[in-house]
């Protein structure tokens, strides 16, 4: 039995992980929370520098492509570098088209984790990433069988740590909930050996 997702199943799963991404993001720029990950990054530098959220993205997650084009499959990393690219794109596009009034940060950080949740399931079942952590979540998963959601949450981790020393409460508490609820999300939905339709990892 053919396991593998054709090439529709692709680009429509990749193009709603990619849009949950890009709204999520939009959403937590605008209402001031962070994201872990490399996206987490990029909305911490724009914060303290006003540098352009999607170039930094982007910018941020390059290194990270270089591991996966050595140690996972080429497929993945062209998927990803694709799919980062798009993020950040459509990132800065729907931040000048969408404003969001009267939403909380606590809120914002709840639909926001979730959506970022549900975004990067979509891309990690259908082999791709939105980079930078992702590739390193994914890694230690498929080749040590550490839960993705549960590594990259310890990761994001630092993000937090910082969050804690250069803003406020209110800003921590929001952010902390945003990367709690992402990574539960990945943790509860993405196991080592129960999604397989999809292609190895490693080539």
């Amino acid at each position: 039995m053919n396991t593998s997702h054709s090439l529709y199943e692709d680009l429509f799963s990749l193009s709603i992980g990619i849009l949950l991404l890009s709204f999520a993001l939009v959403m937590l720029k605008q209402t001031g929370v962070l994201v872990g990950g490399v996206a987490g990054v990029a909305l911490l530098v724009h914060r303290l520098t006003d540098l352009g959220f999607g170039l930094l993205f982007f910018a941020i997650s390059a290194p990270f492509y270089l591991m996966a084009w050595f140690r996972m499959s080429r497929m993945f990393t062209l998927k990803s570098l694709v799919a980062v690219a798009l993020i950040s794109w459509l990132t800065d596009f729907l931040n000048h088209s969408i404003e969001f009034q009267g939403l909380t940060p606590m809120m914002a950080g709840a639909i926001g984790g979730i959506f970022c949740g549900m975004g990067l399931l979509a891309l990690f079942r259908h082999n791709a990433s939105a980079g930078g952590f992702n590739v390193l979540a994914l890694y230690g998963q498929e080749r040590f069988g550490l839960r993705a959601g549960y590594l990259q949450m310890g990761l994001d981790l630092l993000i937090l740590l910082i969050t804690a020393l250069l803003f406020s409460v209110e800003t921590l508490l929001a952010s902390t909930l945003c990367v709690i609820l992402t990574n539960l999300v990945l943790g509860f939905n993405h196991r080592p050996g129960r999604y397989q339709a999809q292609p190895p990892l490693f080539s």
